[in-house]
């Protein structure tokens, strides 16, 4: 297929269009598009607060009951990585320091009670 070179614009505009469709305002559509996007994302907000709630309980529960801030830390860190798809970066970060404290907790209080477990069962 060769190139016309004698088509003025009303033409070439057809042309674009029946190869691509019709021509829509690209800037209205990328706007309508991120506030889609940020709408979709806010519900996401939430677990990123609730997994930072839960890794402070978590570490508020572990002076009482250790196996029980074991389970709340698991499930801040499973709504952490949720959290981890909100819409603005701070909610990201607050994910992020959730997963990182809880993670954290887990660690402590997993190598704790294999440590105490195996401990206890050598003798």
């Amino acid at each position: 297929m060769g190139v016309r070179y004698d088509m003025d614009k009303e033409e070439k505009q057809q042309l674009i269009e029946q190869k691509d469709g019709p021509a829509v305002d690209t800037a209205v559509e990328s706007r309508h598009a991120d506030t889609v996007k940020k709408d979709t994302r806010a519900k996401y907000n939430t677990f990123a607060l609730l997994s930072i709630v839960f890794a402070l309980a978590g570490w508020v529960i572990l002076s009482f009951e250790g196996k029980l801030a074991l389970a709340v830390s698991v499930i801040s860190f499973i709504l952490g990585c949720f959290g981890l798809k909100a819409s603005t970066r701070t909610w990201r970060n607050t994910a992020i320091t959730s997963i990182v404290a809880s993670a954290v907790l887990m660690v402590v209080l997993s190598a704790f009670l294999i440590v105490i477990f195996v401990g206890l069962n050598s003798v």
